[in-house]
C-alpha cells in the first residue's frame, strides 16, 4: 500500500481531481490536510536557490530566515471543514489531519475539540507560517498525546533542542517532521527515537536529502509525503512520480502509526 503523508486540499487539485491524480499514479490513501497558504499560481524562481542553500549547513538557517521574510500569504485560521468533509465521504482514501495554530491559544484546543468526533487521525502544525516555537505547543501536544495522535509539524526558526524537549515532555507522542526536518535536518536525524520520523514532501527537500536521511535514520521512520498539490504539479497538470523508497517508507510506516 502507498500512502501520501502529505496532502493539502486545495482548489488547484479539487478533491474528484485529486482522487483521480492518486488512482493514476498508484496511490491507495493519503493524509488530508487543509491548505496553508493563498494558491501559488506558480513556483517561485528563487526556490532552486533556496534549496541549494538548504543543502549546505552554513547558510542554512540565515537562508531560512531571509526565506521567512518573504513567505507567501498564510492562513492563520486553516480552513479544516473540506479536509474533514472529503474524508467523510471517502474514508477508504482520505486521512483527515486538524491543522491548528497554537499561537491562538484556546482557539486551536476548540478546533480539536471540533475535529476529534468528526475523526481526526492526526494533527499538523505549521510553525514556520504561524511564527512560535514547537515548545509552545506543548499544550496542543500533550492533547494530541493523551488522543494517541500523531503530529505532523513543520518546523519554524526554533533551536533543534526544542525537538528534544517536546519529546521528552511527551513520552508517548508520535512526532512527524516535514521535509526531512527543515531547517535543522541532520541535526535532528541524530536523535535517536522510534517516536520521531521524517517526511520528504516536496520541493522543499534539497535532491540528495532523501538518500541522505535513509542512511542516517533507516527505512522505519522515514516517510513518503508529496506536499500536493505542488508537489505533484507537471508540465500540463498533476501527476505522480513516486520516489523509489523502501515499502515501509512508502505507506507501513503510517499505517502502523495510524492503527
Amino acid at each position: 500500500m502507498v500512502v501520501d503523508g502529505h496532502v493539502h486540499l486545495e482548489e488547484e487539485l479539487p478533491v474528484e481531481a485529486l482522487l483521480k491524480t492518486m488512482d493514476a499514479g498508484g496511490v491507495d490513501r493519503a493524509v488530508l490536510l487543509a491548505a496553508a497558504q493563498a494558491p501559488l499560481p506558480r513556483m517561485p524562481r528563487r526556490l532552486a536557490f533556496f534549496r541549494a542553500c538548504l543543502d549546505v549547513q552554513a547558510i542554512r538557517m540565515p537562508a531560512y530566515r531571509i526565506a521567512s521574510r518573504m513567505r507567501p500569504k498564510h492562513f492563520e485560521r486553516p480552513d479544516n471543514q473540506p479536509v474533514f468533509d472529503a474524508a467523510r465521504e471517502h474514508p477508504d482514501r482520505f486521512l483527515p489531519f486538524a491543522f491548528l495554530n497554537p499561537a491562538l491559544g484556546q482557539e486551536a484546543q476548540d478546533e480539536l475539540d471540533r475535529r476529534l468526533p468528526e475523526g481526526a487521525r492526526g494533527v499538523k502544525l505549521h510553525l514556520w507560517f504561524h511564527g512560535y516555537r514547537l515548545s509552545d505547543a506543548v499544550p496542543v501536544l500533550r492533547r494530541a498525546e493523551r488522543e494517541g495522535l500523531p503530529v505532523l509539524a513543520h518546523l519554524g526558526l526554533g533551536p533543534p533542542e526544542d525537538v528534544e524537549h517536546v519529546l521528552d515532555t511527551c513520552p508517548k507522542l508520535k512526532l512527524i517532521l516535514t521535509h526531512a526536518g527543515i531547517p535543522h535536518f541532520d541535526r535532528l536525524w541524530r536523535v535517536d527515537s522510534p517516536r520521531l520520523l521524517f517526511d520528504i514532501a516536496g520541493p522543499l527537500v534539497p535532491e540528495r536529502m532523501p538518500a541522505r536521511l535513509l542512511r542516517a535514520v533507516g527505512p522505519e521512520r522515514v516517510v513518503y509525503g508529496s506536499d500536493a498539490p505542488i508537489g505533484v504539479r507537471l508540465p500540463n497538470g498533476h501527476g505522480y512520480e513516486l520516489p523509489s523508497l523502501p515499502d515501509r517508507a512508502m505507506g507501513e510506516n503510517l499505517a502502523s502509526l495510524l492503527a
